[in-house]
């Protein structure tokens, strides 16, 4: 049994926000494969978030790429995979700073 995989609420706001925009930009089908895709990347982090590159080795925090514009950023804990937020790569990396 892997660990439990918890969302901050900026993670939890982040998905929602991606969730929307593909809602209304794309189609059902672009939403649905994010999704889908996010449940997979989840499940690999319960069950391994070990193969995933450390982004920040002081901080322990590491990085997963979602899908070629969203990058998810983590801490693995000893219980449980914190996500910290779902991260647009397209936006400024200094962003990410007032995050960590």
């Amino acid at each position: 049994m892997g660990k439990e995989v918890i969302l901050t609420p900026i993670a939890v706001n982040d998905f929602e926000n991606v969730v929307a925009y593909l809602t209304y930009k794309w189609w059902i089908q672009a939403t649905n494969n994010f999704i889908d895709r996010f449940e997979k990347v989840c499940v690999l982090l319960s069950e391994d978030a070990s193969m995933f590159p450390f982004v920040n080795l002081n901080k322990q925090i590491q990085k997963c790429i979602l899908t070629k514009h969203n990058a998810l950023y983590f801490k693995n804990t000893d219980v449980a995979v914190k996500i910290l937020t779902i991260f647009d790569t397209r936006q400024n990396p200094e962003k990410l700073n007032s995050i960590f």
